[in-house]
């Protein structure tokens, strides 16, 4: 482009020059005569020679600090990410200051300040630089986003919560945040403000979600629709399927209560659900076939099974559901049960192959983050996810060194 303007300029004065056009001017009674081409030179040369002195002041003053360079700022914004990166926190604090010469107090530097104070365990400052960027921003979260961030790493859930807020009326459908928000509201026990963001979650869990949501709402309410509408949006969920069972049966709702732990072990067999089933009724085995109908394909009727049939010393039966047990899972728990069972009918040794039998553990897992529990928790106690806990049969070969249950 500036060259196209050289030539151009160029062009116009050759023309003025070849055609000798020249201009008249009548001053204090005279009349002075000049080349055209003569006037257009001196113009454009007095035009080119502000602009490189523009230019050449600009640099000066932006090298003496006197004036702000976008481009450098940036440059040292990146070099300020660079040492953070490296972990060389000298480095950052100098292109920070450096960057606040070219850019000013802009919120973006004051986050970095903060993340930087977070780094070196100075939480106070940390806080005040959110706190006032917090204040002075319009149109963005960045601050809110970084007191909620703070107000976590300190477990303050109130200062979370409020945080949040800040971040939600500025992006009203981040998913993170509103799955955050509620697992918070739940946590301190405001159940109302946990179903007002509900709404607007839009999570694969949402019904599990919702039905913890109705859980906690029945424990400060007692009221049984609650817990009945928990159990239906989450039938898998053990726990809530115990508990309303409970309460149906102080209800004399007999009938009733023996559903929902059929239904509930259909989804998820577990040892907790066939004993709460088969205390109902008199004829054990009974009930417990009627559990194996249910769930086929699960060790935990055949297993539980065995044990009823060894008190009835009912032992041939025994053995035939320990080895089916035993063939839909080579846990060694079952493994040594199935011998012993052998042992009593003296059958000598068995013909089953034992040697596949390893140890195994069962416990509750987050899906989120991995967390490890051994009861079933309605909140993540380390992620903060809600509903996030599944049962888990982990051969213990499998799981981490670190693992501490």
């Amino acid at each position: 482009m500036v060259i196209i303007k050289i030539v151009c300029v160029f062009l116009v004065v050759f023309c003025a020059y070849f055609f000798d056009i020249k201009i008249s001017v009548s001053l204090m009674g005279e009349v002075w005569s000049l080349p055209l081409w003569k006037f257009l030179a001196l113009i454009f040369s007095v035009i080119y020679v502000c602009k490189l002195f523009r230019i050449f002041s600009d640099k000066l003053f932006s090298l003496l600090g006197l004036k702000t360079d976008v481009h450098k700022g940036v440059g040292y914004l990146q070099e300020a990410f660079s040492g953070m990166l490296m972990k060389d926190h000298k480095v950052v604090w100098k292109a920070l200051n450096k960057a606040k010469k070219h850019l000013g107090e802009i919120p973006f530097i004051s986050w970095l300040e903060g993340q930087l104070c977070l780094i070196n365990g100075d939480v106070y400052k940390a806080k005040s630089l959110f706190f006032n960027l917090s204040s002075q921003e319009k149109g963005t979260a960045l601050g809110a986003y970084s007191l909620a961030q703070l107000s976590l790493q300190n477990k303050s859930d109130k200062e979370s919560i409020e945080a949040i807020k800040s971040i939600l009326s500025v992006y009203p459908n981040a998913q993170d945040f509103l799955n955050q928000i509620v697992s918070l509201s739940i946590r301190t026990g405001d159940v109302d403000a946990a179903f007002h963001y509900l709404h607007k979650l839009s999570c694969e869990n949402r019904q599990d979600v919702e039905a913890v949501a109705y859980f906690e709402k029945w424990k400060q309410s007692l009221d049984l629709s609650d817990l009945k509408r928990a159990h239906k949006l989450a039938p898998q969920i053990s726990d809530i399927a115990i508990i309303y069972s409970d309460e149906l049966l102080k209800n004399d709702e007999k009938r009733s209560a023996e559903k929902t732990l059929l239904r509930t072990f259909e989804l998820s067999p577990t040892v907790e659900i066939f004993d709460k089933y088969v205390e109902l009724g008199e004829d054990k085995i009974r009930r417990g076939e009627k559990l194996l109908k249910v769930a086929p394909q699960s060790w935990v009727p055949y297993y539980e099974l065995s044990k009823l049939c060894i008190s009835e010393d009912m032992f041939a039966l025994a053995f035939d559901y320990i080895s089916k047990a035993y063939e839909l899972a080579h846990y060694s728990f079952i493994s040594d049960e199935l011998v012993k069972i052998n042992a009593h009918q003296n059958n000598g040794g068995t013909s089953v192959d034992l040697s596949e039998a390893k140890p195994v553990k069962f416990f509750w897992r987050c899906s989120k983050c991995g967390e490890s529990s051994l009861k079933w928790m309605p909140v993540c106690s380390c992620c903060m996810s809600v509903a996030t806990y599944s049962y888990v049969e982990e051969l213990e070969e499998n799981l981490p060194a670190t693992l501490q249950l």
